[in-house]
């Protein structure tokens, strides 16, 4: 038996609640909720997709282009707390984001405690909680941060079936399956496949598999009658009328439409990963990753890592991958997480004790630091767009239009009528144009960009900015003398 082996089956047969375990959950838990709910009160409206949120969440039918957990959710409580405004609403979905956040790192970590040593346990939970890509999500009102606990959930449930087939826990495992579907639609191919693991690996009878299925689609069926009864009207027509709709979604992309062959190919790992995470934390990760399934070939690293994988493959096949729109990999991150600590604690640990928990420390340290700063960009004076705004104003700019918060290509169809251009879309456009297979407008707003980049008045960043909506570069054109540059739309 070697060693690894002869670790887990100490650590699960000792695994138990003691003072020192308490401590290091309360401090994940509250290392977590501080980076999420700190500068929760920005701005309504530089999240593109609140103002519906909102409007759903006060009574209004829901459209189903996402499933309703976090609409249901966001009624229930604005019902106990009295809420009677859109601020009050808003800053309801933006904290069940942030308690949602909570709950993926308790889970997280828990998770990570019956696979991997405390120390290591401990550091990379705090390293998913730290992480740019969790804190600034944990900040709006959107469903990304409930598919990421309902993952968590999903892994610690799995264990816990894996150890003990009881009704508790096959219970457990199927309501967490049915969460992950009723946040996210992507949620259905997360709780398929955990579905097939705990057939195919966890030792569950055909009977308690269908007990699992019925309590998932129980689960699901709930938030949906729950759905329909906190609302005026809604059918299961308008249902799939929304799911099919975000189905096509997934296929058409966005107003950019980036292939993998066609485009850049990674971008969700280059652009979105790498910064979510850390470029340090992401190479530390993969490459005891690396070692852990190449030398030790460590089935649990293996799963986690392929997992992790081949959610990166299916994102990276889809065209809904622009730059910028950082939450799609965030199903990645548990997985990618989670196999980066076992192969840290099963691997490098046992080669090198010291480094191992050095590295680690290192990689928490660079990753609590980026993450804390996009959080603090979060603060109004901090924003490039409020900057951007208290410019045109001390300026006395006037017949001047905004692209954000939802700068698609048909509102610069009457650009040509206004005298000046605040802009966080230039980047957007200037990416398109490099690209095949898209509309004839994105290469005229492209080309449109690039001509008014020599009439720039204002010019508005931060080192940590342009991730997730959080401080974007800001751009003020001056269109009166870049006339010129504005095309026939």
């Amino acid at each position: 038996m070697s060693s690894i082996e002869k670790f887990k089956i100490r650590k699960s047969s000792v695994f138990a609640f003691s003072p020192t375990t308490a401590l290091l959950l309360a401090t994940v838990a509250l290392l977590a909720g501080y980076l999420a709910f700190a500068n929760q009160d920005f701005p309504f409206g530089f999240h593109p997709d609140e103002g519906f949120k909102v409007a759903f969440s006060e009574g209004q039918a829901h459209n189903y282009k996402h499933p309703p957990l976090l609409i249901v959710l966001a009624r229930i409580v604005g019902w106990c707390v009295g809420a009677a405004s859109d601020h009050d609403f808003l800053i309801i979905g933006r904290s069940i984001s942030a308690v949602a956040v909570i709950g993926s790192t308790v889970a997280l970590y828990l998770t990570l405690m019956r696979l991997a040593d405390p120390a290591q346990a401990f550091i990379w939970a705090c390293i998913f909680a730290a992480s740019p890509v969790i804190a600034v999500h944990g900040h709006y009102f959107k469903e990304d941060a409930l598919l990421v606990l309902a993952i968590c959930l999903g892994l610690h449930a799995l264990l816990k079936l894996k150890a003990e087939a009881s009704l508790v826990n096959i219970l457990y495992f199927g309501f967490v399956l049915g969460i992950a579907i009723s946040a996210k639609y992507p949620g259905v191919v997360n709780s398929a496949g955990m579905f097939l693991v705990a057939a195919v690996w966890g030792g569950v009878s055909r009977r308690q598999l269908g007990v699992v299925a019925l309590m998932a689609t129980a689960t699901v069926g709930l938030v949906f009658v729950a759905s329909f009864a906190t609302q005026e009207g809604g059918s299961i027509q308008t249902v799939i009328a929304g799911f099919l709709y975000e189905l096509g979604h997934a296929q058409r992309g966005h107003d950019l439409k980036e292939w993998f062959w066609a485009g850049y190919g990674l971008t969700h790992f280059v652009y979105h990963l790498v910064p979510g995470l850390t470029g340090f934390t992401v190479l530390v990760g993969i490459l005891a990753i690396g070692l852990s399934v190449s030398v030790d070939r460590n089935r649990t690293t293996s799963a986690l890592a392929i997992a992790a994988l081949l959610w990166l493959f299916i994102l990276e096949l889809s065209p809904l991958k622009l730059v910028g729109s950082v939450r799609y990999v965030l199903p990645i991150v548990p997985y990618l997480v989670a196999a980066a600590c076992v192969a840290f604690s099963t691997s490098v640990r046992p080669r090198y004790p010291s480094t191992a928990v050095a590295v680690a420390v290192v990689a928490l340290s660079i990753t609590f630091h980026a993450g804390y700063s996009y959080v603090r960009n979060m603060e109004p004076e901090n924003d490039t767009r409020l900057t951007s705004a208290k410019f045109v104003a001390e300026n006395h700019l006037t017949n001047v239009m905004l692209d954000y918060p939802a700068g698609l290509p048909d509102r610069y169809e009457n650009v040509g009528s206004y005298d000046y251009l605040v802009s966080t879309r230039f980047r957007r456009y200037d990416r398109g144009g490099r690209l095949s297979q898209q509309d004839q407008i994105t290469y005229k707003l492209s080309s449109m960009f690039h001509c008014l980049d020599g009439h720039v008045i204002g010019e508005f960043s931060k080192v940590y900015g342009d991730f997730a909506t959080v401080a974007p570069t800001v751009k003020i054109y001056d269109l009166k003398a870049g006339r010129n540059c504005i095309p026939t739309f």
